[in-house]
């Protein structure tokens, strides 16, 4: 059996801290404390969306509920006048206040918070993810074409993004929804169109920056394709202002979200935060749980996101890298 303190093991762990992932996470630390501690709470976040079943203790839409022991058959206007539930064989256990069986408390109809919340987390996740996902993917795709080849096809792409930009962001999600099933997949490209003239313009402004300098045009003046080009010279240099943008907007996007759901035209059929904030504004005077969990859950996410961008930002953007 080996010793705690021999060499092999000793080397092991060494090995194991040596690693360019584990040295690069180290570094990171270090110089953005504030982006590693937004960087643990991302995790956290994806870890509780993936294991949402085991995590939230209870189902997301499971009613908790009591035997009524004041129950009448037939009761008279008198007795429902003083006793509105004396009708009904159970009684909702709704508006409770945070305790050991319910962490976080019920809604009005009688459902987990914490559950729910832990539920809504998956919903902001597929949104800010595949929205940004979209916007970013359509944002390379225009802004590297339209930023390298300039001309013709600059022009009518420009134009095709501004007269998208043009119209105001909230206005046109929430047409695209209403046109629409109001569905996750629809919310998701709704919010993914929006964001595509913000990351045209940032990947196109980055690709106008790499083209004109000495290595592009040292390979095209030694025969390089402009399809070797792009995909030797172009892209790899962009590739942190796509990270950077994509990171950043998934924020944005769970925000949107948020705005309308909140609004009550958000995605019908899920767990949403914005709409748990919308249900808890009718009881916040005296039972304010639901809206302080909820909109603590959108916070964190959008300020983690937030910093974890930031931090991104500085370390891969070569002018802020030794700020």
């Amino acid at each position: 059996m080996l010793d705690a303190e021999s060499p092999v093991l000793t080397t092991q762990r060494r090995s194991a801290i040596d690693t360019p992932v584990f040295g690069w996470l180290i570094r990171f630390a270090r110089k953005k404390p504030a982006g590693a501690i937004a960087l643990v709470v991302v995790v956290l976040i994806i870890l509780v969306a993936i294991f949402a079943p085991a995590l939230s203790r209870y189902g997301p839409n499971q009613v908790f509920d009591e035997v009524n022991p004041n129950y009448k058959p037939n009761p008279s206007l008198a007795e429902l006048a003083r006793d509105p539930d004396v009708g009904s064989r159970l009684i909702v256990n709704g508006l409770e206040g945070p305790s050991w069986e319910h962490w976080f408390g019920t809604t009005r109809a009688g459902h987990d918070i914490y559950a729910r919340v832990v539920w809504g987390s998956r919903l902001s996740l597929i949104v800010g993810l595949g929205a940004s996902a979209i916007a970013v993917g359509l944002g390379v795709l225009v802004g590297v074409t339209s930023g390298y080849y300039r001309g013709p096809f600059d022009l009518i792409a420009q134009r095709v993004v501004d007269a998208l930009d043009a119209f105001p962001g909230l206005v046109l999600l929430l047409l695209l929804v209403q046109v629409a099933e109001p569905s996750v997949r629809n919310a998701v490209f709704a919010m993914g169109v929006i964001g595509i003239p913000t990351a045209t313009r940032i990947v196109r402004s980055s690709t106008l920056v790499v083209q004109s300098t000495d290595y592009v045009e040292a390979a095209r003046s030694l025969g390089a394709t402009n399809t070797r080009v792009l995909f030797r010279h172009i892209l790899p240099n962009v590739a942190s202002v796509v990270l950077i943008a994509f990171s950043i907007g998934i924020g944005a996007y769970i925000i949107f979200e948020a705005t309308i759901s909140f609004l009550g035209v958000g995605p019908r059929g899920v767990v949403s935060w914005g709409k748990m904030v919308n249900e808890g504004r009718a009881n916040l005077e005296f039972h304010p749980w639901l809206t302080v969990f909820a909109g603590g859950a959108i916070s964190l996410v959008v300020i983690a996101f937030s910093f974890l961008g930031d931090a991104v930002r500085d370390v891969l953007d070569p002018r802020l890298r030794g700020a």
